[in-house]
This record gives C-alpha cells, structure tokens and sequence, in this order.
C-alpha cells in the first residue's frame, strides 16, 4: 500500500516514508563500500605486506594516503553537493573508486598502490556528504539522527565485512582475488544507486530554484564566510573526528594489537575486531532514535564521549582475558562510540538548509583529518626501537601498543571537551 504524501515545513510535499527510506538506503551504499575500504587492511596486510616486502611504517603510509585524499577534497566535495546533482556525482565517483579498487588488486608497484588509495580518499570524500544532503531533501529535521544513524550503521557494516568475512575471503583466495571480488561488489551497488536514487522528491523543483537563486544572492564568498566562521561546525567536527579514532586505529591496527600484544589468532581478532563493528552498527540507529526522541543533542554527546573514554582505558589497562571478554569489551565500545553519528546532525542544524553539504564539508574536513594522525600512532608504536621482524612482518610488544594507544585516550579527552562546549539545538533546523 502506498503511503499518503507529507508536507514537511518546508512546503515540499514529500513522497511516503517508504520511498524516501529506499533513496537514503541505495545512496548509503557509497559509504558501504569506502567502509570496506577504510578498513581491509586488517583483513589483507599480513598478506600484502609479505607479497610487496613492506614494513609497518610503509603501511601506515598506505593507511594514510587514503586520508590525505579525504581532507583534501571533502571541502570542494560540499560545494559540488550544494550547486550540482547528487546523484550525478555519486555515480561518477563510484565508479573512479571501484576502478581505482581493481588497480589496487594487480599492481605490484608501492607507487600505484599509493596513488589508488589517494584516489579512494578523493572518491570517500562524496558518500556521507551526499547522504547527508539527501536526508536534509527527503526526511524533516526531527528525523535527522535518526536517519544518520541509520546511514552510518549501513556504512559501519562495511567495515564488519572488512573484518572475518574478508579474511575468510583472503584465506582461501588470496588479498588479489578478495580486492577484486570487492571492486565487482561495488559495480553492482553503482547498479543499484542508478536505479533508486534520485536528488529530490517530485514537486520540489521551485523551492529547489529558489535556493539556488538564494546561494547566488549570497554569493559564494559570503556562504563560505558564514559557515567558516561557525564555531558549531569546527566543534562537532573536532567531537567526530576524535570518536572516530578508535574506528580509524582498530579498523587498520587492531588484528596486529590483538594477535602481537593480547595473543589471539589471526581469525580470533578479525572476530574481536567485527564485534567493535557490530556495536556501531547497533549502536547508530539506537543514539540517533534516543537524542531525536529526547529533543536533545549535547547530552548525549557527552555521555558517549565519556563512557568511550573510560571503556578504551579498560581495554588498555585490563590484564589478560579470554576471547568472549575481550569482545563484550570491544562490542560496548562500539556501542558508546556510536554517538559520534549525533554530531552530523548537530552540524547540519547548526546552518541554513542551503548550506547543509558545505557544512558537513567543513565538518567532515575535521573528522577525516583524524585519519591523518595514524602516522603518528605508527610513530609511537616504534618509538622504543625494541619490535622485532617475525616471517617479514614487524611484531611490537604490549608496551609499544599501549604507549601508541595513548593517541586514542588524549583524543576522547578532546572530544569530551568539545561536547561540553558545543550549544544544544534542540534537533531544530537554524533557517
């Protein structure tokens, strides 16, 4: 049965909740996809770094060259979401990043490998933007962290995939083969975007003229100004960016912490790993639900802030324990971490519907510059000269990830003093 037609403040008569949900879910594919991304290392390093002769620092270097490419282009990403079609552009860059997938699986050359991860970074700077833009088309304000939640649990099963099913996937085929099987998962999701995804709802074209008409008033200096000089946006920036460190480390570093340091199998910590995962996963949607339910933003902020800060130091400073434990640890962590999603929302209320992508931008800039700290984290890892080359691959000792991980804890320090400092919107919209 199909759903009556809503009108929403904005005068925009939307289609049912239904479709709306089918938009928003086919568009959240794209970050699906760079969450498989983001976080294969943990899946194919041991492998990669064999095949290639890297070292851990070489890899980090991988790990990072993806981030460059993010932060790089996430503010020129925003503006191209404000003034151009979404789906358009999603299309099109999908389409470079799984291109840039399949070089990755059949080069040999540290140079190229480099250069398809800076491309990825470029390409995984549209999925959460776009996405973003098209619930501010699609749902009412209310909705908003509800439907962000949403959208990053789609995306954090991404990075469950990159963990026991792609290691399963690598053991039996090898990391060249795994890659290219997902660069042919990702032509199958461009299929589907094509199919389903649309800018925005039938009927919305005059008040979509309308804003256009009302950015060029504007002016694009001045809309760059107005949202630049936004204390909001660099603060739930600055409260993603730090919550998401332990996704970015334990994404890349965490089967090498759990297997050198804590002792487990290969396959046991890809299983700790995807717990972490699983918890975002439920986490998102059950965060943004609670904060949209409650009317409010910055208390949760400042719980999950606070209770992720006092799980990573459990996880850091526990002694040893067996596989369940150590994954109800990480599952709880992934679970309170989850209420970095509300801080999209925040961003987004924070400004005028117009801005709506270009404020995410500015936001996203701070939260994928976090990635570029992982150089710093491999740094800290080596700073005692003490690690030691087992079957090509540099092994580090309990101390050296625990002194590298100190990089987490100073991280959600900050993150709980950004909640502190950030100003309660109320889940309304500023137009």
């Amino acid at each position: 049965m199909v759903e009556p037609n809503r009108v929403l403040q904005s005068g925009v008569q939307r289609p049912g909740t239904f479709y709306s949900w089918c938009v928003i879910l086919a568009a959240t594919l794209f970050s699906f996809y760079i969450m498989i991304q983001i976080n294969l290392f943990n899946a194919i390093s041991v492998d990669l770094m064999r095949e290639l002769n890297l070292d851990e620092k070489q890899l980090g270097y991988l790990v990072a060259f993806y981030f460059y490419g993010n932060v790089l282009f996430l503010f020129p990403a925003g503006i191209l979401l404000d003034r151009f079609s979404i789906r358009n552009l999603m299309l099109v860059v999908f389409t470079v990043s799984v291109i840039a997938t399949y070089i990755f699986s059949i080069t040999s050359s540290f140079w190229l490998i480099n250069t398809t991860r800076f491309i990825l970074g470029l390409a995984g700077a549209f999925p959460m933007l776009a996405a973003v833009k098209l619930t501010s088309q699609w749902f009412e304000s209310r909705q908003m962290a509800l439907v962000i939640g949403v959208i990053v649990t789609v995306s954090i099963f991404g990075g469950v995939i990159a963990q026991t099913p792609l290691a399963l996937l690598t053991q039996s085929l090898g990391w060249r083969y795994a890659v290219q099987i997902v660069a042919a998962l990702g032509m199958i999701l461009i299929m589907i975007q094509f199919a389903v995804v649309r800018d925005k709802p039938k009927g919305s074209e005059k008040v979509d003229f309308e804003k256009q008409a009302q950015l060029k008033r504007i002016g694009f200096w001045n809309s760059l100004r107005m949202v630049v000089t936004n204390g909001q946006n660099w603060l739930g920036g600055i409260y993603i960016s730090f919550l998401n460190l332990p996704t970015f480390i334990f994404g890349a570093w965490g089967t090498a912490y759990l297997t050198q340091a804590r002792h487990f199998t290969q396959l046991q910590a890809t299983v700790v790993t995807t717990t972490f995962f699983i918890g975002l996963t439920i986490g998102s949607p059950l965060v943004g639900l609670i904060s949209d339910k409650m009317g409010l933003r910055k208390l949760p902020l400042i719980i999950g802030a606070i209770l992720s800060l006092a799980v990573l130091l459990i996880i850091m400073f526990s002694p040893a324990m067996p596989l369940w434990v150590v994954s109800c640890q990480f599952l709880f962590l992934g679970l309170v971490n989850s209420s970095q999603v509300i801080g999209y929302p925040v961003i987004a209320e924070s400004n005028p519907r117009i801005f709506t992508a270009i404020a995410t931008g500015i936001g996203s800039t701070v939260v994928m510059a976090g990635g570029m700290l992982i150089p710093v984290f491999v740094w800290l890892l080596s700073w005692s000269g003490s690690n030691m080359i087992v079957d090509k691959v540099t092994t580090y000792s309990l101390a050296d990830f625990t002194r590298a991980n100190y990089l987490m804890l100073l991280g959600l320090i900050i993150a709980v003093i950004a909640s502190l400092l950030l100003k309660e919107t109320y889940c309304k919209q500023l137009d």
